[in-house]
């Protein structure tokens, strides 16, 4: 094997090895005075009243397997919520789908 050879199937492993870490489920942190958590196959979030008058969201990141085998990854999300008020949002992950994260958005 020449060295020519060799830097390219390192160069081609180690980006397989990137897009394989890149296509992982992202960690996710809800923001500030919010809780996320999973609710079945999705996921209710509830943001206190400290930063009363914004809104928020319940966000469910969930994968669905293909026919072909591979994995396709999407966001669902709930109904926006104003901050403080007694409501929580919830979603559920897409008919097919399977639940992976919790998370909240804010606006």
């Amino acid at each position: 094997m020449t060295c020519r050879t060799a830097k390219i199937l390192l160069a081609a492993t180690l980006t397989a090895a990137g897009l394989s870490i890149a296509v992982a489920s992202p960690a996710a942190a809800a923001p500030a005075y919010c809780t996320a958590s999973q609710s079945g196959n999705g996921t209710t979030a509830y943001c206190y009243a400290s930063a009363s008058g914004t809104q928020f969201r319940a966000v469910a990141y969930c994968r669905y397997l293909t026919p072909s085998g591979s994995f396709d990854y999407s966001n669902f999300y709930g109904p926006w919520r104003t901050q403080g008020d007694p409501l929580h949002s919830t979603v559920v992950c897409g008919a097919g789908w399977s639940f992976v994260s919790a998370n909240a958005q804010v606006r």
